[in-house]
């Protein structure tokens, strides 16, 4: 199966968020809503268990430039350039998952991996994988999504 044969334009979902932490006892769950427009608009709302937003416009935003690393790495990975050939990661793609191993220094030091599974129906992302290079990990799976495609 090859994955993202359609260009995402808009999505609007909502998450449930798991971090498993060497420093927590239990798993951290969080809850929120996302909403993402082509080109490099994401806003990511936390509902559960306490209201937070982080938006990005372009370089616009209201976030610190390590939380815009990672919200452009979720905004790649929903729009699909993360599932094409890029320079920040090389990409194995075993039928509708695809493991990202970092290709660039920065992106090493704080992954190991992301794995994104692919929902075959939608053609979006059901879940996202973040394996940290310290042995965290962080799964987002998406829910109730709406979508806008071009083909």
């Amino acid at each position: 199966m090859r994955l993202l044969l359609l260009i995402l334009t808009f999505l609007s979902a909502d998450f449930e968020q798991v971090k498993i932490s060497q420093l927590f006892a239990e798993p951290e769950h969080s809850k929120g809503h996302l909403t993402y427009r082509q080109p490099d608009y994401l806003r990511w709302e936390y509902t559960q268990p306490q209201p937070l937003v982080w938006e990005v416009d372009g370089a616009k935003g209201n976030v610190s430039p390590q939380v815009r690393q990672v919200m452009t790495l979720i905004l790649k990975s929903i729009s699909g350039e993360y599932l094409q050939p890029n320079n920040d990661f090389d990409v194995k793609q075993n039928g509708d998952i695809a493991d990202l191993t970092p290709k660039r220094r920065e992106l090493k030091q704080l992954f190991k991996k992301i794995t994104i599974r692919i929902n075959s129906k939608t053609g979006i992302a059901d879940e996202v994988v973040l394996f940290e290079k310290n042995g965290d990990e962080t799964k987002i799976r998406f829910t109730n999504a709406q979508r806008t495609i071009d083909e």
